[in-house]
């Protein structure tokens, strides 16, 4: 009895959770912003990192959680890569960081003579 009321409720919250993520990807889709955009993205890497606990427990098997683990690194990386990626298109006056830096550095130098 027990087990089976178990089986239901994490069906159940599986199911709640892809709704979760359908949403998100529609906002991913839909935002208006890139900020909306790249929340949802995140957003659903953090319940995806969810869902894959959830089969976890319901499969009892502990090497599930390193593929959540990885998929968390990969999520937070991916985020950042989106990040930089709109800072280049957006500013490219700021694009190359390390052209700037030896810029004002030589600038520096040329005041200094």
């Amino acid at each position: 009895m027990a087990e089976n009321i178990y089986n239901i409720f994490t069906t159940v919250m599986l199911v709640i959770l892809a709704l979760v993520i359908f949403g998100y990807f529609v906002r991913t889709i839909l935002g208006p912003h890139f900020s909306d955009r790249l929340l949802a993205v995140n957003s659903i890497s953090t319940v995806v990192m969810l869902f894959i606990g959830f089969i976890a427990v319901m499969q009892g098997e502990n090497y599930i959680v390193d593929i959540a683990l990885i998929y968390a690194v990969l999520g937070f990386v991916s985020v950042i890569i989106l990040c930089k990626q709109y800072l280049r298109s957006h500013h490219k006056e700021k694009a190359n960081d390390l052209k700037n830096i030896k810029d004002k550095a030589n600038e520096i130098k040329g005041e200094v003579k």
